[in-house]
């Protein structure tokens, strides 16, 4: 680790500009209302000050990964003294990076690791659920990667994606999907856009073979789509984004009435929510 790993996470350089100052840059202690005894640092407004710019420290972790997390640690504490507030900060933001207390559950060949979930609470949970990025191996003391983190968090996006899609989209049947269009639902049915076919073409007396793709109206998308682009012609996104495949289309759609909505148990939006029951009042008012 460098020497100066302490400034440069918890140091920002001092703000100056060309016209912050004039004549030798110290104003004030240039100026006649100046006392006759001042310190070093009277006179300079724009100090250094303190910042957390974690990134280094992370980008060093990062790079002593697969070796002993003792000899990792010697070298952190042999640039940062712990006596010094300012570098114990440093020291306190290794469990943002690193599951240090950690230990092993079950035998050696089917056991796992477990590490703690936080400083301050004394429960252990399993790596996929640790919010650290590395771990420290309770049986050989290695810096390792949390790779179960990584691929529970995987996991947890594309739920998160998949929740949030079925909001404006529902699958049916392979091809008939429901699709949310500007507040409004619709039965929506896909079709496979036609392959690629050649073509002998005749360039300067000679055949010359081209590949060509026929063109299809997305209703839903509103733009000619074919499979060679794979729809990226609209800026909305892709056939995959929409349909779930690059080789769907939208052939047609169909207004779904407020009887299928609720059997399909649909979300509605909240404006149309609100302009159907102030339509009910209206009506039950005037009957």
């Amino acid at each position: 680790m460098r020497e100066d790993m302490f400034k440069v996470i918890v140091e920002r350089p001092r703000c100056t500009h060309s016209n912050i100052y004039k004549g030798d840059g110290r104003k004030f202690r240039n100026s006649e209302d100046r006392p006759a005894r001042i310190g070093m640092k009277d006179g300079y407004g724009h100090r250094k000050y303190l910042n957390e710019n974690l990134a280094p420290l992370k980008r060093f972790l990062e790079q002593q990964v697969n070796r002993p997390w003792d000899k990792v640690y010697s070298e952190i504490r042999a640039a940062i003294d712990a006596r010094n507030t300012v570098k114990q900060h440093i020291l306190q933001h290794l469990d943002n990076f690193v599951a240090i207390e950690t230990r092993w559950e079950g035998d050696r060949k089917e056991g796992r690791v477990l590490a703690r979930y936080t400083n301050w609470s004394g429960r252990y949970v399993e790596l996929a659920e640790s919010q650290a990025e590395m771990f420290v191996h309770p049986l050989t003391g290695i810096l390792l990667h949390n790779r179960l983190r990584a691929r529970f968090k995987a996991e947890r996006n594309g739920k998160r994606h998949t929740s949030e899609r079925d909001k404006v989209r529902r699958i049916i049947s392979d091809r008939v999907q429901l699709h949310l269009v500007n507040d409004v639902w619709y039965e929506v049915t896909l079709d496979i856009l036609p392959a690629a076919r050649v073509v002998l073409q005749h360039v300067n007396g000679a055949a010359e073979k081209t590949r060509v793709c026929d063109k299809r109206w997305d209703v839903i998308r509103k733009a000619w789509v074919t499979l060679e682009n794979k729809a990226r012609v609209a800026p909305a996104g892709s056939n995959q984004d929409y349909y779930g495949h690059v080789s769907l289309y939208a052939l047609k759609k169909r207004q779904l009435s407020s009887r299928e909505i609720r059997e399909h148990q649909l979300n509605v939006p909240q404006q149309k929510q609100k302009a159907r029951k102030g339509l009910l009042f209206f009506q039950r008012t005037v009957i």
